[in-house]
């Protein structure tokens, strides 16, 4: 995707969406403005517009790649537990990038989106540097052998909390990531229901 303007889109979608906006000052800046502003509520289609957006920017990814995860979502058999708005929150999280992130290797999204795709990572062994593979309950992610001795790597590692989402685990032992069960409503600031809703219409 192209360059963007993060602190403009952040405010015109009413959430700190990258983590360069996660701040105390950038919360109450918005906090100040919004108490100031008036006018007309959005419509329901103005919030469903919204929250396809926090998609896009969030994951990076482009209107066709968000049509292609709405239509499997739509497609795929869903149960009472598993809903089409879950199965789509569980395909974008489950992207590699999406759980280099989730594991804690990479300091922002965006950060293991570029990673991935210089190559950094494997997948059960093999090199894979696609960002949108679809990681599963059984596959492995290590770090690629000729990126542990860079300078990147082992920063990253050092500064390493562990994992950021309670549905991964992190071996530091084997430098080993993998899934140990599906995400349930790991993405709070997204409602994937109205994104379903907009692409219904």
């Amino acid at each position: 995707m192209k360059k963007v303007k993060k602190y403009k889109i952040s405010r015109r979608l009413q959430v700190p969406i990258f983590e360069k906006c996660q701040t105390q000052k950038f919360a109450l800046r918005e906090q100040g403005k919004q108490t100031k502003k008036g006018g007309r509520a959005l419509s329901e289609y103005g919030k469903q517009l919204i929250e396809k957006q926090k998609i896009r920017y969030l994951y990076s990814i482009t209107e066709r790649n968000l049509k292609k995860y709405v239509d499997f979502a739509n497609k795929t058999q869903s149960t009472k537990k598993n809903l089409p708005q879950n199965i789509l929150a569980q395909a974008l999280e489950t992207r590699l990038d999406s759980v280099v992130y989730a594991l804690g290797l990479a300091l922002t999204r965006r950060m293991a989106r570029q990673m991935v795709s210089h190559g950094h990572f494997c997948v059960n062994g093999k090199p894979c540097n696609i960002p949108s593979y679809q990681v599963s309950t059984t596959d492995v992610i290590t770090i690629h052998p000729l990126s542990k001795n860079s300078t990147l790597i082992k920063q990253l590692l050092e500064q390493s909390k562990g994992p950021r989402a309670s549905w991964v685990s992190f071996d530091k032992k084997n430098e080993s990531g993998t899934i140990q069960t599906l995400p349930e409503g790991e993405i709070a600031i997204i409602n994937f229901s109205s994104v379903l809703e907009y692409y219904s219409r």
